[in-house]
C-alpha cells in the first residue's frame, strides 16, 4: 500500500470513527476527531442555528446535547474516491428517533471532508434540516421557527 492509499484508508477509518462516537453519544471523543482549529460547516443550518463552528470548545458546546435530543443509528456509508487521499466525500443515512418528541427520523446526508494528519481539518455537511426539525422540536419550537421565518429578514432572530 502506497502512501497515498494509506493516508485515504486512515481518512476514511476516521470518518467512520466520528458516525460511530456520534451513534454512541461519544461526543468528547468526537471532538478528539478534530484538529484544535477544525472547522464543522453547515451550508444550509435551519433557521436561527448558527453555520459554522471552530476549534473544539465550539464543536462540543454545538453537539453536546445531540444525544438527549436523537436516537440515531448510520448506514450505507459509500466513499467517493478523489484524487487528493486527504479529501473525503461520504454518503450515508441517519434514521432514529426524537428522543424528547419519538418521532422518526430520516436523514440523507453528502459529507466533504479535509483532513490533515489523520484528524478532521474541515467538515461540510449537508443536510435536510427539516428532518431534523420534524423529529426534534416541540410543537411551541416549530410554530416559533415558523413565525420567525414570516417576518422580514431585518426582524428575525439571530441566525
Amino acid at each position: 500500500m502506497d502512501i497515498d492509499q494509506q493516508t485515504r484508508a486512515q481518512a476514511q477509518e476516521v470518518f467512520a470513527r466520528n458516525l460511530e462516537y456520534i451513534t454512541a453519544g461519544r461526543i468528547r471523543e468526537w471532538v478528539e476527531l478534530f484538529d484544535p482549529a477544525g472547522v464543522l460547516e453547515f451550508p444550509y443550518p435551519p433557521p436561527g442555528v448558527p453555520s459554522r463552528f471552530v476549534g473544539h470548545h465550539e464543536l462540543y458546546e454545538h453537539m453536546k446535547d445531540f444525544p438527549k435530543q436523537f436516537d440515531v443509528h448510520f448506514s450505507g456509508l459509500t466513499f467517493h474516491e478523489t484524487t487528493d487521499p486527504e479529501l473525503v466525500i461520504a454518503e450515508f443515512v441517519g434514521e432514529g428517533r426524537g428522543v424528547v418528541t419519538k418521532r422518526p427520523f430520516h436523514q440523507v446526508y453528502i459529507s466533504v471532508v479535509r483532513f490533515r494528519d489523520g484528524r478532521i481539518v474541515h467538515f461540510r455537511d449537508f443536510w435536510n434540516p427539516l428532518a431534523t426539525i420534524r423529529a426534534a422540536a416541540t410543537v411551541g419550537h416549530m410554530w416559533r421557527g415558523l413565525v420567525d421565518l414570516m417576518r422580514p429578514a431585518s426582524k428575525r432572530g439571530p441566525a
